[in-house]
């Protein structure tokens, strides 16, 4: 059985879909007999590119009917449909992409048709072709024969040098409509005698974004699948799509923080087919249709972890923790996690600040008991010098009032660190890399002026992983946000410790060198 979209591709201007200025812009050129040496076709795969070409050829060689529709009947143009025409030459530039190409087609040039009345060449993908293969194409494209048409077809058209594109015609393919392409499927099944129900044409139609060559050959897929009438279940089940009572289900459950059903999905998808990515495009999908603000940015989000996962080993893993993440946030509340790390950084600086008050409090109420005590109880000895009290006096004073200021620095400084890591936070959890997020918030995250510690328990060893592959750009974060560089440090702890102990010791070890000093 002949492929469909090879047995429907379009043998004349007339029968192409949609392209309608293309059409109209050639048939124009053609009738004045006005052609220009070269063209690039530039356009979506499957949009007609390569066909518009070989249409164009058979017109430029037509036996019958030359600068008019192609008669599809005459030696010229059936030649040029089974690829045996002698002028028509259709290179690939995919996989012929060199010099040693294009120099064959610059000695081809000076040759005069043999079968035709004109030589048309028809490169193929040709951003493909290398910096000195363009170069090399560059003269004969300025000054070619009048014999010659060059005919250049790129879904790229950006990675085309200038040089190049200031030389011809630009002509710019748009995707089909998806009315042209159920239009034409309609008819591909009414002639080929297929059951197949609108609700699936549509479904198919949608899957070949603009592309009807895709649209044909998965409507092929389908038929070969059920053999028989085809519904809107069965292309689900033919493409290996998500239905859609289940994507819908998803997004509910994401917006209303549903995190059993988010993880059943989940774990049910991962075990059925062993990846995400035609999920989440499905998710991506149907978010951008309800063309809501929050959809939209919730669409955003799908497609981040879509990047994050797609080449990553643990792939439940880290769609779990990011769509849990993002359910969190689209309910109103922080992340689970982040709420969970975020109180364990409040609880350590809560604690160090109220033992540090503490402590300064205690020096100012001894003083003060020092103070008030009697005379003699003050002055045990008799004999004791009064210049020689005043001076131990002052020099108790000072040391106190320099243990007060440095506690006092340390609290001030305890409370700025903690909002930098928690704005860091903030930020990375709503616009930046969600699995810098994930990870800093499972970690115990020490800062200091000279350093950051990030530190993870043994359990965490894939957050571990993650987050040392992408210190350098954790530090560049901080720093931005602080205005300090300092080096971060992403250590893997033997055992799971007590992160508000650790700080604790933290900050009461710094002191002690501090005043020892």
């Amino acid at each position: 059985m002949e492929a469909l979209y090879r047995k429907y591709r379009p043998k004349n201007f007339y029968d192409i879909v949609g392209q309608e200025h293309i059409k109209k812009l050639l048939t124009n050129a053609l009738k004045l007999q006005k052609i220009n040496h070269a063209y690039i076709f530039a356009g979506p795969r499957g949009t007609g590119k390569t066909t518009t070409a070989r249409i164009l050829a058979k017109s430029l060689n037509c036996e019958k009917n030359q600068f008019g529709e192609p008669c599809n009947e005459c030696t010229s143009c059936q030649a040029i449909d089974n690829g045996s025409h002698l002028d028509v030459i259709e290179l690939d530039a995919a996989s012929n992409r060199g010099i040693d190409e294009i120099r064959k087609i610059k000695e081809g040039v000076n040759f005069t048709p043999v079968m035709g009345k004109y030589k048309v060449y028809i490169i193929d993908e040709v951003h493909m072709l290398t910096r000195e293969a363009f170069n090399a194409l560059l003269k004969t494209l300025e000054e070619p024969p009048q014999h010659i048409v060059f005919i250049l077809a790129t879904t790229n058209p950006e990675k085309i040098p200038p040089t190049i594109m200031s030389r011809c015609h630009v002509l710019e393919f748009r995707n089909i409509s998806e009315e042209n392409i159920i239009s034409k499927l309609k008819s591909v099944c009414e002639k080929e005698g297929f059951d197949v129900t609108y609700e699936a044409l549509k479904k198919i139609a949608k899957r070949a974004e603009g592309g009807l060559r895709d649209a044909l050959s998965t409507l092929e897929q389908v038929i070969r699948y059920t053999g028989g009438e085809v519904t809107e279940k069965i292309v689900d089940e033919a493409l290996g799509l998500i239905s859609e009572e289940t994507i819908e289900k998803f997004i509910e459950a994401t917006l209303n923080n549903d995190r059993e059903l988010i993880e059943k999905i989940l774990n049910d998808i991962y075990i059925e087919r062993g990846d995400f990515d035609t999920f989440i495009n499905q998710l991506i999908e149907k978010t951008l249709e309800k063309k809501e603000d929050n959809m939209l940015k919730l669409a955003s989000d799908f497609y981040n972890v879509l990047k994050e996962i797609r080449f990553a080993e643990e792939k439940l893993l880290i769609a779990r923790l990011m769509f849990l993440s993002i359910a969190n946030r689209y309910h109103g509340k922080y992340s689970n996690i982040s709420n969970v790390a975020s109180t364990a950084r409040s609880s350590q600086d809560n604690v160090g600040t109220k033992q540090l008050s503490k402590n300064i409090q205690d020096e100012k109420i001894t003083e003060q008991n020092e103070n008030t005590l009697p005379q003699s109880e003050k002055m045990p000895s008799a004999q004791l010098n009064e210049s020689v009290k005043n001076e131990d006096i002052q020099v108790d004073l000072k040391r106190e009032e320099k243990e007060e200021k440095h506690l006092s620095q340390n609290v001030s400084q305890a409370k700025f660190l903690k909002q930098v890591t928690k704005e860091l936070l903030e930020e990375l959890k709503l616009n930046g890399d969600l699995s810098i997020f994930v990870g800093l918030s499972l970690a115990t995250v020490y800062e200091n002026e000279d350093s950051i510690k990030i530190i993870f328990d043994k359990s965490k060893q894939f957050s571990y992983e993650v987050i040392k592959e992408k210190r350098q750009e954790i530090e560049l974060l901080y720093k931005n946000k602080s205005g300090l560089n300092r080096p971060v440090e992403v250590i893997l702890s033997d055992e799971i410790t007590d992160p508000v102990l650790e700080k604790l010791k933290m900050l009461f070890d710094d002191n002690k060198s501090s005043l020892g000093g």
